[in-house]
């Protein structure tokens, strides 16, 4: 087991203990878990692992004031899959201590996915992390069968409309307060709407509902109709899918960003939609994604984002993409346009 050692308490017993600030990690999952964490020291990116942690303890990862909001972990356990958010570090099988987050595999280790903590300005913070972030293997597992005849050979594929499936699929979100409650998911450039409608078993709207936006997820079901930029699909099949590079660079993008040339200039990641905001007032929502094309610009990695109403693209590529900054260059006139995340 690795940790960070604080001073010693070598004084007499007879002197009260101060009390140590820092960063404590609780283990409140059903197994024993091996922790790592990244945190931002000075200029640079650092992670260290890994300290054992049994069911019920804790354990303090960084000794001190805190001096940072964001700080990042990732858990290792027999039998288990970590869900990860995304943010990458460098770690190894064996107890380390990394600097930089950059280039792993070309300095010998590996790209570990970490998840997100969220200290605020406390200079003394304690997490706990549960089995919802450490699920048990296979996780992947069909959702619970509905008490309906949801198996009958008329829900089979193709009942609703040409039968669907994507595992590149990512979870917006669920809207309960309308006549017509829905779930919602972008792939393959195109917002689908899942009506709960008695269609949809109610196991995977169940499931969809437990997803954050952003959640990489794959789907099967039946496409009932194609609109201008949104369809309407009937689910069979929803799982929680391996991030893939997009998914991280999506989850790094999720906030609220400012614009460096006009501050009153904000944008609104959730999920992959971005809102747009010019001095509190918004202004138009646009769905983000990555293609390999965009318009007359090819080659990969073009960042895309298309205009809610109109359908009009915008193609960028992301020349800069940290914890606090972005930045984008437009393509037609290679504009660049700098970002900082606001606190």
């Amino acid at each position: 087991m690795k940790g960070v050692i604080g001073a010693a308490a070598l004084a007499c017993t007879l002197l009260p203990a101060a009390a140590t600030a820092g960063l404590k990690l609780c283990n409140e999952s059903s197994a024993r878990q091996s922790v790592a964490v990244g945190y931002k020291s000075g200029d640079q990116w650092v992670s260290e692992g890994w300290w054992n942690i049994d069911p019920g303890k804790c354990t303090t990862l960084i000794d001190g004031d805190l001096k940072h909001r964001f700080y990042y972990y990732r858990l290792l356990a027999k039998g288990r899959s970590f869900e990860h958010e995304g943010y990458g570090f460098c770690t190894q099988t064996a107890a380390f201590t990394i600097e930089g987050d950059k280039d792993c595999a070309d300095r010998g280790y590996s790209n570990g996915g970490f998840r997100q903590i969220d200290a605020g300005d406390a200079r003394d913070f304690s997490f706990s992390f549960t089995d919802a972030v450490s699920v048990m293997t296979p996780a992947k597992a069909d959702p619970p069968a509905p008490e309906v005849e949801a198996a009958a050979p008329a829900d089979g594929p193709g009942t609703w409309g040409e039968p669907y499936a994507s595992n590149t699929a990512i979870f917006q979100d669920c809207v309960s307060e309308t006549e017509a409650p829905f779930c919602t998911f972008h792939a393959d450039g195109t917002k689908f709407f899942v009506y709960d409608d008695g269609r949809t078993p109610a196991g995977v709207l169940k499931s969809m509902r437990m997803y954050i936006p952003g959640t990489p997820i794959e789907v099967r079901g039946d496409l009932e109709e194609i609109h201008d930029r949104t369809a309407d699909v009937v689910l069979r099949h929803v799982l929680p899918r391996q991030f893939n590079s997009w998914d991280s660079t999506l989850t790094k993008m999720q906030g609220t960003w400012y614009s460096v040339d006009d501050p009153k200039s904000q944008i609104n990641i959730i999920g992959s939609e971005l809102e747009n905001i010019y001095d509190g007032a918004f202004g138009a929502r646009e769905y983000l994604s990555m293609r390999d094309r965009c318009e007359h610009f090819d080659g990969g990695n073009i960042l895309v984002r298309m205009d809610e109403e109109s359908g009009d693209l915008l193609c960028y590529t992301i020349e800069e993409l940290s914890a606090f900054e972005m930045e984008l260059m437009y393509l037609p006139r290679a504009n660049f346009h700098s970002y900082r995340k606001l606190d």
